[in-house]
């Protein structure tokens, strides 16, 4: 009896410890935590980036132009400064992989979209649009 006991027990902890591994893959990133590190830690934000960086802005002739930064020429951007709510809208969009954080003027001609996606359940910056005039 003490036999079948045993083997029960083994069971039981090698299938809660499998169930264990399987859901501490799966969790999702919340992406305001996510965001909030993002704004505040420069190291993690640089981790949080994938580069080469690849965006797109407008060039003299208001012309959409693509363009690739290394990560030696990144400058770390703080996206949610509260002194910026005076002459800037922001709205974000969170969808199931990506979300994405539109900044919008007020009477300025700022007009930019920054893009996350969530890879192997974590956020990254993969793009910004600048459609700034």
């Amino acid at each position: 009896m003490k036999k079948y006991f045993l083997m029960f027990f083994v069971l039981i902890a090698s299938l809660s410890s499998a169930s264990y591994a399987q859901n501490t893959k799966t969790t999702v990133e919340d992406f305001n935590i996510f965001f909030d590190k993002f704004n505040s830690d420069s190291k993690f934000q640089v981790s949080r980036v994938i580069f080469p960086l690849k965006y797109q802005v407008n060039n003299e002739d208001f012309e959409l132009t693509d363009y690739t930064m290394s990560k030696d020429k990144y400058k770390v951007l703080t996206l949610n400064r509260k002194s910026d709510e005076k002459y800037l809208k922001r709205t974000l969009s969170i969808k199931k992989h990506k979300a994405t954080l539109q900044q919008r003027g007020l009477d300025n001609g700022i007009y930019v979209d920054y893009i996350f996606e969530l890879k192997d359940n974590k956020w990254f910056l993969k793009t910004w649009i600048d459609q700034s005039t």
